[in-house]
Order: C-alpha cells, then structure tokens, then sequence
C-alpha cells in the first residue's frame, strides 16, 4: 500500500473510550510512517500494532515514547511491571513493533 495510514479510512477502528477516532489515527499514521517507517500492521476490536523497519534511536526514544503517550495512555497508565514514559522508551529502543491498545 503506497499510503498505509489510510487504512483507517476503510477499516473501521477507533472513537471509543481514549482511542482516537479515524482522523486523527490517520494522521497519527502517517506522521508515523513519515518518521520512522511505521505501518499499521495488525488491529482486533481493541489493539492496534505497527510495524517498524528498526527500532528508534536512543535520542528519539523518550520523545516518541511522549508521544504514544499521548496517543494511547493505557499503554503506560495501565503497566503492572514499570509504569512509566522512561520506562515505555527503553522498549522502544528495542523493538520495531510498537503495541497499544485501548481499555
């Protein structure tokens, strides 16, 4: 798919609880995808997963760690190990599928 973000347009996913609603997924996306290469790679009825070609950097982690955050605040209000944005960046730093999903 040359535009992976506009998944969301034909899928429907999103506007409940905390999870962002088509728009603004899209936009989250693509601003993604322009970054770091992430695509949208797998989605259920409350998950949504992207792929990444490399993890980021070290430089990167912590603000884009704030910025999933933001996007999905069940990813770290909702950790039973470490919860915490630093701790989320470690992860960050190690993978190239980034996880969120919505309580």
């Amino acid at each position: 798919m040359k535009n992976p973000w506009e998944i969301f347009a034909y899928l429907p996913f999103g506007n409940w609880n905390e999870c962002p609603d088509t728009p603004d997924l899209m936009a989250v996306a693509k601003y993604w995808f322009e970054q770091h290469g992430a695509i949208p790679a797998a989605m259920s009825h409350d998950e949504l997963e992207f792929l990444l070609p490399a993890p980021v950097s070290q430089e990167q982690a912590m603000e884009v760690a704030a910025e999933q955050y933001g996007f999905c605040p069940d990813i770290v209000d909702q950790e039973q190990d470490d919860p915490t944005v630093g701790n989320l960046a470690d992860v960050l730093r190690q993978s190239t599928v980034w996880y969120f999903w919505w309580d």
